[in-house]
């Protein structure tokens, strides 16, 4: 180590013709002012920045204060040694990223351990050689420089992942927006130009009705499918694949007769699934009308099987037909909601909302499943769903949830007596409809829970039909709540406009019944148990 000033020739002024790091900021710690002045002049030559400490407190206390690039740390110091510093910066996220060179007198191996465990990024023994120390400081600075780049470059790494993530929810928002649009556009549509044909001729009026209530049945088709797109959460529940499987091809038989398609099932094995019936039954009917929109009028064929898959913890469901395939530009956006191929948004004439295969991606998905699809051109498309199987028991009748995405209705005995009837809705004044169907019975109409429950106390009703959400009051379960305090309770059926989600769920199975908004009239007589005579057109509330 040479105290001298370095001459044109030294490694010193060699190394000021190499790549220097611009005020990069230095601290040197020790306790020797001598030792201290040498290493200033030397790092002075490469155009740093330096501070200086002469015991470990200070040392922490500078470093804090001004974080520099590097500290050139002796060990053996005042009040706190090197080693408790190394250890206080190294574990302090602030200083955490200090470069830290030990430069010390104690050479040995184990020394050299310890100060590596202690969290010092290099060693430089005493007495030092100026090339060496400069080499290491330079290579200590230029892997700061390169972490701290990297550690920007992270960031804005991470910016631009939160920005397009941010673009693409504001993307999809905007799709979904212009399809809903796009679908209630055309609901409106067509109940406008029959409102307009009634009003300048009468004999319009009945087709008027038709169309309104189909086109209301419409848009709740789109409303529910939009509701279970969003539900993400996983119940408990299973279910029996195929009996669910059966009960789906039963709700869309005549749909497969009208196109003269053919339907085989296979299964095979345990079929038992750990997804609540519903939400498979979900997954299964639009897969299969799919199909049957898919195949050719008179030429179809539609295969469904249930098997286990290779892995033995899942089972696969396939349903496949034998339409025209799926172009292989649009297999990558099949899944997302509302691209479709059907409908006013597909440019076919079938009806569709594009929603189908995105509730159904989402319910598998949940459920860490899988779908995926493989068609051919000209020769029909599979879709292909894996998901667990139930670990449980295989008897049927045992661990079977109610479902009440369905209508969880218990029909009451038919009667043709005067009924109590308490209806507790926010909305005022209750639809005309209802108000007609009521006009033989008692009925009390309140807006409010606390109103509602005071007439109940005056005079017990029959039933309780109970909205959801009140505005300016409590919501409907705690309302049902507070009901199942009389003795006895009433028999009270919601009414709501969304659909049911998993505390909805635990609700519905105590109650009476539901009735999903807009309901038909003949649902709630057939809960309350009246007589109801629609018209061929129907009704609906």
């Amino acid at each position: 180590m040479s105290t001298n000033t370095p001459s044109k020739n030294s490694p010193i002024a060699a190394a000021e013709g190499e790549e220097k790091t611009p005020e990069a900021h230095v601290l040197v710690v020790d306790d020797n002012r001598d030792i201290v002045r040498v290493i200033r002049r030397i790092l002075n030559t490469q155009n740093y920045r330096i501070s200086e400490a002469s015991d470990g407190e200070q040392a922490l206390s500078l470093a804090r204060e001004h974080l520099p690039d590097l500290i050139l740390l002796d060990v053996m110091l005042p009040k706190k040694d090197g080693l408790d510093v190394c250890r206080e910066l190294k574990s302090d996220p602030a200083t955490a990223g200090i470069m830290i060179i030990l430069v010390t007198g104690r050479a040995s191996v184990d020394h050299r351990v310890q100060g590596f465990e202690a969290g010092a990024d290099d060693y430089v023994p005493k007495p030092f050689h100026v090339p060496e120390l400069l080499a290491r400081t330079r290579t200590a600075l230029r892997l700061k420089n390169l972490t701290d780049d990297l550690e920007k470059r992270n960031h804005q790494l991470i910016k631009s992942q939160n920005d397009l993530i941010r673009s693409e929810k504001m993307a999809t928002i905007g799709l979904l927006a212009s399809g809903i649009a796009h679908e209630f556009n055309n609901i409106m549509a067509g109940i406008s130009a029959y409102a307009q044909l009634a009003r300048k001729d009468p004999s319009h009026r009945e087709s008027l009705v038709d169309v309104a209530l189909t086109q209301t049945s419409r848009a709740l088709e789109l409303t529910r499918s939009l509701s279970t797109y969003n539900r993400t959460n996983v119940s408990e529940g299973h279910c029996d694949a195929v009996t669910v499987i059966e009960g789906a091809l039963c709700l869309v038989a005549k749909e497969i007769e009208k196109r003269g398609a053919r339907v085989s099932t296979e299964w095979e094995g345990n079929a038992r699934v750990a997804v609540r019936p519903g939400q498979l039954q979900e997954v299964v009917l639009n897969l299969v009308l799919n199909a049957v929109h898919a195949v050719k009028e008179g030429e179809g064929r539609i295969a469904v099987k249930a098997a286990p898959s290779p892995d033995p913890k899942m089972l696969e469901i396939e349903v496949a037909d034998n339409g025209d395939g799926i172009p292989e530009q649009n297999r990558e956006r099949i899944f997302d909601p509302f691209f479709t191929t059907k409908g006013a948004l597909g440019g076919g004439n079938a009806q569709g909302t594009g929603l189908g295969l995105a509730v159904c991606y989402n319910i598998v998905n949940a459920h860490r499943g899988k779908l995926d699809l493989t068609s051919t051109m000209g020769k029909g498309t599979t879709f292909r769903v894996t998901l667990p199987r139930h670990a449980g028991t295989t008897n049927e009748e045992s661990g079977e949830e109610i479902d009440a995405e369905s209508n969880s209705s218990t029909a009451a005995t038919p009667t043709s007596e005067k009924l109590r009837v308490l209806v507790v809705d926010g909305e005022e004044p209750p639809h005309g409809s209802l108000r007609e169907f009521f006009s033989a019975h008692e009925v009390r109409y309140c807006s409010g829970v606390e109103d509602a429950i005071e007439s109940y106390s005056a005079q017990p009703f029959d039933y309780v039909i109970l909205d959801v959400c009140i505005p300016g009051s409590i919501n409907g379960f705690a309302a049902f709540d507070r009901f199942q305090h009389f003795d006895p309770p009433p028999r009270i059926i919601f009414s709501s406009g969304h659909f049911p989600d998993e505390t909805f769920q635990k609700y519905i199975v105590r109650a009476h019944g539901h009735l999903l908004k807009p309901f038909k009239l003949e649902d709630l007589a057939e809960l309350l148990g009246v007589q109801w005579e629609p018209t061929s057109a129907g009704s609906q509330a």
